[in-house]
């Protein structure tokens, strides 16, 4: 992997607005020359009470000039986001990136891929997803994805879209607290398992680790799961 360059700059504030009872999608802006891979994540920086505090996101849109989306699940007792939350269009932050190493890998380029996340670890996958459709990718893509409840879906609309655009894309979300089938991810893995895909799991550890180890007793070679932690 060819590193980007590491940029810190002001963004502006572009677009602001809640897109279920706790999440923020959020669009800023960024330098001419900014650049970024697919599932790589941009940290804000705030000072609140004297101190510095940088809180990583995965960007959520794939690369365009100038502008980069995030998904930011707002946490009332939390240090940062009740600020990020009172943002408006128009405010400037500090903002560093890109970072990390959760891409598409060389391997998974030319096979079924199958992404797996539940709450804001969609975000990544939505970057990912989007960019490798709208640059020709033709192996199947699979989204599954979990929530608890109906209010908690993210970016729904939008992968059904893809879906109708794309045929060889398909997305299903599970839910775990309400509604006809109840469950967790797992269940959608049983149900679309494929022993040839790569596997790209996005979600808190706990989940992480679980669905990594359904996948080994499945007999999904570790080689082929690739993961990132939110937590």
């Amino acid at each position: 992997m060819i590193k980007k360059k590491l940029h810190k700059f002001k963004s502006k504030i572009l677009k602001t607005d809640y897109i279920n009872k706790t999440t923020k999608h959020i669009t800023i802006s960024t330098p001419d020359d900014f650049d970024f891979y697919p599932g790589q994540f941009i940290s804000i920086i705030i000072t609140i009470n004297g101190e510095e505090l940088r809180r990583p996101y995965s960007i959520a849109s794939s690369p365009r000039p100038n502008q980069l989306d995030l998904c930011i699940k707002i946490l009332p007792n939390g240090k940062s986001t009740p600020t990020i939350a009172k943002l408006n269009e128009g405010d400037e932050i500090d903002v560093m990136g890109p970072m990390g190493t959760f891409i598409i890998k060389d391997q998974s380029l030319t096979k079924p891929i199958t992404f797996i996340s539940t709450g804001t670890g969609v975000a990544p996958f939505r970057s990912i997803i989007t960019n490798l459709l709208e640059h020709n990718f033709e192996k199947p893509i699979i989204l599954l994805t979990g929530y608890r409840y109906n209010d908690d879906i993210l970016y729904e609309q939008a992968f059904k879209e893809l879906t109708e655009k794309y045929p060889h894309f398909s997305y299903q979300r599970i839910l775990s607290r309400e509604g006809d089938r109840t469950g967790y991810v797992q269940i959608l893995i049983d149900d679309n398992l494929n022993l040839e895909s790569d596997y790209y799991i996005c979600g808190l550890k706990d989940m992480v680790n679980s669905v990594k180890d359904h996948l080994a007793e499945k007999g999904i070679p570790k080689e082929n799961i690739f993961f990132e932690k939110y937590d």
